[in-house]
């Protein structure tokens, strides 16, 4: 998610994140972050300082009471050192200039996503998931996956021999509102299944119409 009022610095970091791959979720002042905010559950947000509304340093404190994990970068033209420190304080991963470009921005997101992430999962003697290197290695033959399915796998993986709602990954992966998004979390599955063949004991049963189990036998 990006928090930015201002239209033209919008236009310019939405274009380098979508064109990396990533969905961008624009807010244009502090109330309409926090709504997006418990809305739609994004991976990582950038904030700007100076909004109308709640300024970016108000939204930072309602997410971290919230949430402490989801990675926050603030991305401001506010060069107060008293704000970066409180920024910081307060639980920003990143506290960056807008005078470095986006180029830059784009290598601090990758960056925290990447930290974000867990490290390598052993699901089974057979079976490893690699989050950041979007990896899946079954029976020593790694296939990466896109970064729908790394979100997907990712989800089911956290939740493990436990039903995750059908709804809850339509959220996570399309936020519900991507069209024939139903249909392409099928197609997900579908493949996602297929990759794990070679192992038995790790399979994803579906519970219709409930969800989804990532199942793991010992």
């Amino acid at each position: 998610m990006y928090a930015e009022d201002d239209s033209m610095t919008v236009m310019e970091v939405q274009e380098k994140l979508e064109n990396n791959g990533y969905e961008v979720i624009v807010a244009y002042d502090g109330n309409e972050a926090l709504e997006k905010f418990i809305a739609c559950k994004p991976d990582l947000i950038v904030l700007d300082v100076d909004m109308p509304g709640k300024d970016g340093l108000e939204v930072l404190q309602f997410i971290r009471l919230q949430d402490s994990q989801t990675p926050v970068i603030i991305y401001s033209c506010l060069i107060d050192e008293e704000k970066q420190i409180k920024g910081l304080e307060w639980g920003a991963n990143v506290y960056l200039l807008k005078n470095y470009s986006p180029t830059l921005l784009l290598a601090q997101i990758q960056r925290c996503i990447a930290r974000s992430g867990e490290e390598v999962i052993r699901l089974s003697k057979q079976v490893e998931y690699d989050f950041s290197a979007c990896n899946l290695r079954v029976s020593d033959v790694v296939y990466h996956l896109t970064m729908l399915e790394n979100k997907i796998f990712s989800i089911l993986c956290k939740n493990r021999n436990t039903l995750v709602a059908r709804e809850d990954l339509l959220k996570a992966g399309w936020n519900s509102q991507a069209p024939n998004c139903s249909l392409q979390l099928n197609k997900m599955v579908s493949r996602l299944r297929k990759l794990l063949k070679g192992d038995h004991s790790v399979y994803i049963l579906t519970e219709k119409p409930l969800g989804y189990w990532l199942k793991i036998e010992q």
